[in-house]
């Protein structure tokens, strides 16, 4: 068996993700159809640190069904309801929401709950993605890609590190706005300081 190439995580840690503080809980809603990308962005973001709520490890459907039926499978969660509840409790309780765009009204509805719940939400915005109203405005912040999403969340976790002390001189505007989103999500019930 070839070995596999080290993960960020195994080559270096960022002190904030080493410290005894506990690490942002994150969870990413996208469509069953983004299920791998949505797998590679959990894990870096794990390497940062991060605590991932993960439907993907959940929403598996039983082996030998066609992808009609696994469609199906999808959509009425023969699973008892446990992929609902557990994407629902994740909305609730996660301190950011990731949304990874192009995804369908399932998506858009976790991220309404994320928002009615007060969780912020980091928005991807899909490449021909131009979202709507509700899914504009229920999102704090919107990039274009997973990369500037992961820089995004880097920083802010530094900021984090350091008990938010210098947050408001943060010279980006986007790391300040998300930054201070999360920063009251914490202060309401959430993980980080």
């Amino acid at each position: 068996s070839k070995p596999r190439p080290a993960l960020n995580s195994e080559v270096r840690m960022p002190p904030y993700a080493m410290s005894s503080r506990p690490a942002l809980t994150i969870y990413v809603a996208g469509s069953f159809k983004h299920k791998h990308g949505v797998r590679l962005l959990g894990r870096e973001l794990r390497a940062l640190g991060c605590r991932m709520l993960d439907w993907t490890e959940k929403a598996v459907p039983p082996p030998g069904l066609t992808p009609a039926q696994r469609r199906i499978w999808m959509d009425t969660d023969r699973d008892g309801g446990q992929v609902y509840e557990f994407c629902r409790n994740a909305c609730l309780t996660a301190d950011l929401v990731i949304y990874y765009g192009a995804s369908g009204q399932d998506a858009g509805v976790e991220v309404g709950l994320a928002a009615g719940a007060g969780v912020p939400v980091l928005g991807i915005r899909g490449p021909l993605e131009g979202p709507g109203l509700m899914l504009h405005g229920a999102v704090c912040l919107w990039v274009d890609g997973a990369e500037e999403a992961l820089d995004l969340v880097e920083r802010v976790l530094a900021h984090a590190g350091t008990g938010w002390t210098a947050l408001d001189a943060e010279a980006d505007g986007a790391v300040r706005r998300l930054g201070e989103a999360v920063r009251r999500r914490c202060a309401a019930g959430g993980t980080l300081p």
